[in-house]
C-alpha cells in the first residue's frame, strides 16, 4: 500500500481525483494539505473538508497551507472551477475543524513519520511543497517521491500551455516554488498536458454519460462538478484524476526522463517547463530525477475513472 500526502487547491478535477484516491486500496491518504490556486486556499481547505465528508473520511487531517504564491499575486481559476471552485456541485456545510499545523509542517511531520513509506501527491500549485523543502532541505532524500500534476513539456503535440501559450497553471501560478522544487533532487513524477490534454485520454461526453447514468449520490455530485465542463468543452481533461491514477497504478503509463526547468524570467513564458532534448544532453537528462508521463493506456485509464470514481471501486 502506498501512503500519501495529497496537496491540493480543490477545483472540479481535484475531486474527481479525491473520490479516486478514496475508492483505491492500493493508497493510503494520510492527510489532506491546500494550497492557493484554482481557488483561495480557504476556499479549497472548505471543499477538501466537504469533500471528505461526503467519502465518510472525516478521519484524515486538512491542514491549510499557502495563501499566495511565493513572490507574486496570481490570478485563481473560479472563470472555469465555478465561484465555490466546485462548479454546480452542492455539498453541506462542513463541520471538520482544520488542523492546527500549517501544510508545509503537515508534509515535514509527515515526512519524519514516514520516511520512505510517503509519496507527497501534488495537483495545485508547489508552493507548501517549497515551503516544506525550504524548512527542511533533508525531504527531497527523505521521501519516496513526488507526484504532480503539472507542466507543459512539449513531448507530445499536445504538450502546449493553458495558463499562457507555454505554461500550464500549476506551474505559472508559483514558478519560483516550482523551480526550487525541480532543483530540489526530490525523485518526480509529471503529469502534464501532454497527456492530460490528448483527446484519446479525454473524459468524452460518452463516458461522462455511462459515468451518470444511475442517479447514485457519486454521480450527482460528478454531475455537478463536470456537467457545465463537459458541455462546454466538448468533454473534459482528466489532469488530477490522471496524476491520481499513476499513483494508484503506475503500469498504466509510459514515461521518459528528462532534467527540467521552470523558466521564472520571461514576460510571454512565465512557468515554461523546459526539456532539452538535443542528443549531447542525452546523458544528463538520464541522471535526472524527472520523469515525464508520455502515454496512457486509454481502455484501462477509463476503466479505472469508471469503476473508481463513478462506481466507488
Amino acid at each position: 500500500m502506498k501512503r500519501i500526502i495529497l496537496d491540493t487547491d480543490p477545483g472540479v478535477d481535484d475531486a474527481l481525483a479525491f473520490l479516486l484516491a478514496f475508492s483505491s486500496p492500493e493508497i493510503k491518504v494520510e492527510s489532506v494539505t491546500t494550497v492557493d490556486g484554482n481557488v483561495d486556499v480557504e476556499k479549497g481547505a472548505r471543499n477538501a473538508r466537504q469533500l471528505l465528508e461526503f467519502l465518510g473520511r472525516s478521519d484524515v487531517p486538512v491542514a491549510q497551507g499557502a495563501a499566495h504564491p511565493m513572490l507574486r499575486q496570481m490570478e485563481h481559476a473560479e472563470s472555469f472551477h465555478g465561484k465555490t471552485g466546485l462548479m454546480d456541485a452542492v455539498l453541506p456545510a462542513t463541520k471538520m475543524k482544520i488542523d492546527n499545523r500549517s501544510a508545509a509542517q503537515l508534509i515535514i511531520d509527515k515526512a519524519n513519520e514516514l520516511s520512505k513509506d510517503l509519496t507527497i501527491v501534488a495537483i495545485g500549485p508547489l508552493t507548501n511543497v517549497a515551503a516544506a523543502i525550504l524548512a527542511d532541505p533533508t525531504i527531497p532524500g527523505k521521501v519516496d517521491g513526488l507526484v504532480i500534476m503539472g507542466g507543459a513539456f512539449g513531448l507530445t503535440s499536445y504538450g502546449i500551455g493553458n495558463a499562457n501559450a507555454v505554461a500550464e497553471f500549476n506551474i505559472w501560478h508559483d514558478p519560483e516554488a516550482a523551480k526550487l522544487v525541480f532543483d530540489s533532487g526530490i525523485p518526480t513524477t509529471c503529469i502534464g498536458l501532454d497527456t492530460t490534454t490528448h483527446p484519446d485520454y479525454r473524459m468524452s461526453k460518452a463516458m461522462y454519460g455511462e459515468m451518470i447514468a444511475k442517479k447514485t449520490k457519486r454521480s450527482i455530485l460528478i454531475e455537478g462538478l463536470c456537467g457545465t465542463l463537459v458541455e462546454r468543452f466538448n468533454g473534459f481533461s482528466l489532469h488530477d484524476p490522471m496524476a491520481m491514477a499513476y499513483v494508484v497504478d503506475p503500469t498504466m503509463f509510459k514515461t521518459e526522463r528528462y532534467r527540467v526547468e521552470v523558466e521564472t524570467m520571461g514576460m510571454k513564458t512565465m512557468g515554461m517547463t523546459v526539456v532539452d532534448r538535443r542528443q549531447f544532453y542525452h546523458e544528463e537528462n538520464q541522471k535526472a530525477k524527472h520523469e515525464i508521463i508520455v502515454e496512457v493506456d486509454a481502455p484501462r485509464f477509463h476503466k479505472m475513472i469508471i469503476d473508481r470514481v463513478a462506481k466507488g471501486g
